[in-house]
Protein backbone atom coordinates (compact mmCIF):
# COMPACT_ATOMS: atom_id res chain seq x y z
CA UNK A 1 0.00 0.00 0.00
CA UNK A 2 2.36 1.88 0.79
CA UNK A 3 4.58 1.51 -2.23
CA UNK A 4 1.40 2.79 -4.00
CA UNK A 5 0.62 5.88 -2.29
CA UNK A 6 4.20 6.63 -3.02
CA UNK A 7 3.88 6.25 -6.84
CA UNK A 8 0.41 8.11 -6.83
CA UNK A 9 2.19 10.99 -4.98
CA UNK A 10 5.15 10.82 -7.39
CA UNK A 11 2.22 10.74 -10.50
CA UNK A 12 0.47 13.63 -9.31
CA UNK A 13 3.67 15.76 -8.62
CA UNK A 14 4.85 15.08 -12.20
CA UNK A 15 1.23 15.58 -13.65
CA UNK A 16 1.33 19.08 -11.40
CA UNK A 17 4.59 19.83 -12.22
CA UNK A 18 4.24 18.92 -16.47
CA UNK A 19 0.84 21.10 -16.45
CA UNK A 20 2.73 24.24 -14.62
CA UNK A 21 4.74 24.08 -16.68
CA UNK A 22 2.75 24.50 -19.63
CA UNK A 23 0.06 26.82 -17.70
CA UNK A 24 3.04 29.26 -17.97
CA UNK A 25 3.44 28.60 -21.95
CA UNK A 26 7.01 27.59 -22.22
CA UNK A 27 8.00 26.34 -25.52
CA UNK A 28 11.08 24.73 -26.65
CA UNK A 29 13.87 27.07 -28.20
CA UNK A 30 13.93 26.94 -32.13
CA UNK A 31 16.79 26.62 -33.98
CA UNK A 32 16.66 28.96 -37.02
CA UNK A 33 19.06 28.83 -40.08
CA UNK A 34 21.91 31.22 -39.41
CA UNK A 35 22.35 29.93 -35.66
CA UNK A 36 19.55 31.88 -34.04
CA UNK A 37 17.23 30.59 -31.48
CA UNK A 38 13.87 31.89 -31.28
CA UNK A 39 11.28 31.11 -27.97
CA UNK A 40 8.23 32.12 -28.15
CA UNK A 41 6.53 32.55 -24.50
CA UNK A 42 3.09 33.12 -23.07
CA UNK A 43 3.21 34.77 -19.13
CA UNK A 44 -0.10 35.78 -17.87
CA UNK A 45 -1.84 35.87 -21.59
CA UNK A 46 0.78 38.20 -22.40
CA UNK A 47 3.12 36.74 -25.68
CA UNK A 48 6.73 37.08 -25.19
CA UNK A 49 8.82 37.15 -28.35
CA UNK A 50 12.61 36.14 -27.68
CA UNK A 51 15.58 35.57 -29.97
CA UNK A 52 19.47 34.61 -28.86
CA UNK A 53 22.66 34.16 -29.93
CA UNK A 54 26.46 34.75 -29.21
CA UNK A 55 27.84 38.03 -27.73
CA UNK A 56 29.24 38.42 -30.76
CA UNK A 57 26.30 39.11 -33.24
CA UNK A 58 24.99 41.98 -30.94
CA UNK A 59 25.50 45.28 -31.77
CA UNK A 60 24.22 48.41 -30.45
CA UNK A 61 22.93 51.01 -33.24
CA UNK A 62 22.53 54.85 -32.83
CA UNK A 63 22.67 57.59 -35.40
CA UNK A 64 19.14 58.07 -36.92
CA UNK A 65 15.44 57.51 -35.52
CA UNK A 66 13.74 54.88 -37.19
CA UNK A 67 11.23 51.61 -36.86
CA UNK A 68 12.57 48.72 -36.04
CA UNK A 69 12.04 47.56 -39.57
CA UNK A 70 13.82 50.33 -40.68
CA UNK A 71 16.74 49.52 -38.45
CA UNK A 72 16.54 45.81 -39.58
CA UNK A 73 17.14 47.45 -43.22
CA UNK A 74 19.21 49.86 -42.30
CA UNK A 75 21.86 47.73 -40.73
CA UNK A 76 21.26 44.33 -42.65
CA UNK A 77 20.38 42.54 -39.68
CA UNK A 78 18.44 39.42 -38.74
CA UNK A 79 17.10 41.05 -35.52
CA UNK A 80 16.20 44.45 -34.36
CA UNK A 81 14.62 45.77 -31.36
CA UNK A 82 14.08 49.16 -29.78
CA UNK A 83 17.20 50.20 -27.33
CA UNK A 84 17.06 52.29 -24.17
CA UNK A 85 15.23 55.73 -22.84
CA UNK A 86 15.71 59.17 -24.93
CA UNK A 87 14.53 62.38 -24.33
CA UNK A 88 12.30 64.36 -25.48
CA UNK A 89 14.22 65.74 -28.44
CA UNK A 90 14.98 62.22 -29.22
CA UNK A 91 18.69 62.38 -28.01
CA UNK A 92 19.79 59.03 -26.05
CA UNK A 93 19.85 58.81 -22.44
CA UNK A 94 22.67 57.20 -21.02
CA UNK A 95 25.77 55.47 -22.51
CA UNK A 96 25.73 53.80 -25.76
CA UNK A 97 29.14 52.73 -27.28
CA UNK A 98 29.29 51.07 -31.15
CA UNK A 99 32.12 49.00 -32.58
CA UNK A 100 34.37 50.73 -29.98
CA UNK A 101 33.02 54.34 -30.01
CA UNK A 102 31.08 56.13 -27.65
CA UNK A 103 28.14 57.68 -28.85
CA UNK A 104 26.13 58.83 -25.87
CA UNK A 105 27.86 59.37 -22.29
CA UNK A 106 26.82 57.55 -19.31
CA UNK A 107 24.81 58.70 -16.66
CA UNK A 108 25.71 58.17 -12.88
CA UNK A 109 21.57 57.04 -12.07
CA UNK A 110 20.78 53.51 -10.62
CA UNK A 111 19.92 51.85 -13.78
CA UNK A 112 22.41 49.02 -15.88
CA UNK A 113 24.97 48.78 -18.28
CA UNK A 114 24.80 45.99 -20.76
CA UNK A 115 28.34 45.83 -22.90
CA UNK A 116 30.33 43.01 -24.66
CA UNK A 117 33.91 43.08 -23.60
CA UNK A 118 36.51 41.03 -25.33
CA UNK A 119 33.61 39.30 -26.86
CA UNK A 120 31.80 38.22 -23.44
CA UNK A 121 28.63 39.80 -22.55
CA UNK A 122 28.26 41.58 -19.25
CA UNK A 123 25.13 43.15 -16.92
CA UNK A 124 26.15 45.55 -14.05
CA UNK A 125 24.83 48.40 -12.12
CA UNK A 126 26.09 52.36 -13.48
CA UNK A 127 28.43 51.91 -10.34
CA UNK A 128 30.25 49.21 -10.92
CA UNK A 129 30.63 50.18 -14.81
CA UNK A 130 34.03 51.43 -15.91
CA UNK A 131 34.78 52.87 -19.58
CA UNK A 132 38.64 52.09 -18.79
CA UNK A 133 37.26 48.43 -19.97
CA UNK A 134 36.82 49.53 -23.16
CA UNK A 135 33.54 47.68 -24.39
CA UNK A 136 33.15 46.85 -28.26
CA UNK A 137 29.49 47.61 -27.52
CA UNK A 138 27.04 48.91 -24.60
CA UNK A 139 23.63 50.42 -23.82
CA UNK A 140 22.71 51.78 -20.28
CA UNK A 141 18.83 51.49 -19.39
CA UNK A 142 17.46 50.23 -16.35
CA UNK A 143 16.39 48.88 -13.86
CA UNK A 144 17.99 45.75 -13.96
CA UNK A 145 15.54 42.60 -13.46
CA UNK A 146 17.80 39.91 -12.83
CA UNK A 147 21.17 39.76 -10.99
CA UNK A 148 23.12 36.57 -10.55
CA UNK A 149 19.66 34.16 -11.61
CA UNK A 150 17.79 36.23 -8.34
CA UNK A 151 15.02 38.97 -9.73
CA UNK A 152 14.97 42.18 -8.46
CA UNK A 153 13.22 44.22 -5.93
CA UNK A 154 10.73 46.58 -8.53
CA UNK A 155 7.95 48.81 -8.41
CA UNK A 156 4.58 47.59 -9.74
CA UNK A 157 4.51 49.06 -12.58
CA UNK A 158 2.66 48.06 -16.09
CA UNK A 159 3.64 48.18 -19.35
CA UNK A 160 4.81 46.54 -22.67
CA UNK A 161 8.14 45.56 -22.30
CA UNK A 162 11.77 45.50 -24.28
CA UNK A 163 14.16 43.66 -22.41
CA UNK A 164 17.91 42.29 -22.94
CA UNK A 165 19.30 39.12 -21.11
CA UNK A 166 22.23 37.15 -20.93
CA UNK A 167 21.91 33.28 -20.21
CA UNK A 168 24.15 30.62 -18.20
CA UNK A 169 26.18 29.76 -21.13
CA UNK A 170 27.02 33.57 -22.14
CA UNK A 171 24.73 33.96 -24.53
CA UNK A 172 22.41 37.21 -24.84
CA UNK A 173 18.77 37.22 -25.13
CA UNK A 174 16.49 39.43 -26.57
CA UNK A 175 12.91 39.93 -26.46
CA UNK A 176 9.81 41.87 -26.26
CA UNK A 177 5.93 41.48 -25.14
CA UNK A 178 3.19 42.33 -27.21
CA UNK A 179 0.87 43.24 -23.85
CA UNK A 180 1.65 44.69 -20.50
CA UNK A 181 3.21 43.22 -17.66
CA UNK A 182 4.72 44.41 -14.32
CA UNK A 183 8.50 44.53 -14.01
CA UNK A 184 8.23 41.76 -11.57
CA UNK A 185 6.41 39.32 -14.15
CA UNK A 186 8.84 40.66 -16.64
CA UNK A 187 11.76 39.91 -14.60
CA UNK A 188 10.21 36.19 -13.91
CA UNK A 189 9.99 35.54 -17.51
CA UNK A 190 14.03 36.41 -17.91
CA UNK A 191 14.87 34.26 -14.66
CA UNK A 192 12.67 31.27 -14.94
CA UNK A 193 13.13 27.80 -16.58
CA UNK A 194 9.63 28.46 -18.25
CA UNK A 195 11.08 31.11 -19.73
CA UNK A 196 14.21 32.56 -21.15
CA UNK A 197 16.63 31.26 -18.14
CA UNK A 198 19.14 34.03 -17.90
CA UNK A 199 21.25 34.63 -15.04
CA UNK A 200 21.33 38.35 -15.81
CA UNK A 201 18.69 40.39 -17.33
CA UNK A 202 18.35 44.41 -17.95
CA UNK A 203 14.96 46.88 -18.54
CA UNK A 204 14.90 48.32 -21.70
CA UNK A 205 12.79 51.48 -23.26
CA UNK A 206 9.25 49.82 -22.94
CA UNK A 207 5.75 51.31 -23.47
CA UNK A 208 5.12 52.79 -27.03
CA UNK A 209 8.65 52.40 -27.47
CA UNK A 210 8.55 47.99 -27.60
CA UNK A 211 9.44 47.01 -31.37
CA UNK A 212 10.80 44.56 -32.86
CA UNK A 213 11.27 43.12 -36.69
CA UNK A 214 13.04 39.95 -38.03
CA UNK A 215 13.83 37.79 -40.51
CA UNK A 216 15.66 34.91 -41.41
CA UNK A 217 15.52 32.87 -44.46
CA UNK A 218 12.41 31.17 -43.41
CA UNK A 219 11.26 33.15 -40.82
CA UNK A 220 10.07 37.06 -40.66
CA UNK A 221 7.71 39.04 -38.58
CA UNK A 222 7.85 42.61 -36.90
CA UNK A 223 5.65 44.26 -34.03
CA UNK A 224 6.43 47.50 -34.41
CA UNK A 225 5.82 50.44 -31.25
CA UNK A 226 4.04 53.83 -31.45
CA UNK A 227 6.47 55.76 -32.54
CA UNK A 228 10.38 55.58 -33.92
CA UNK A 229 13.38 55.51 -31.58
CA UNK A 230 16.88 57.02 -32.05
CA UNK A 231 18.89 53.42 -30.92
CA UNK A 232 18.17 50.10 -31.74
CA UNK A 233 20.22 46.45 -30.35
CA UNK A 234 20.41 44.50 -33.66
CA UNK A 235 21.36 40.45 -33.70
CA UNK A 236 23.17 39.85 -37.06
Amino acid sequence: MRWLLGCCAIFLLLWWSVGHFRARGAAPWTRLENGLETRLVSWRGVKVRAFRGAPSRVEVMSGATLDARDWLRKTGARVAINGGYFDAHGEPLGLRVHQGRKTSSLRRVDWGVFSIEAGRARIRHTRDFSSRTRPQEAIQCGPRLVVNGQTTDLKPQWDRRTGIGIDTRGRVVLAISDGPLSLADWANVFASSAGLECRDALNLDGGGSTQIAYSTPSFKGKLLGSWPVPDAIVMR
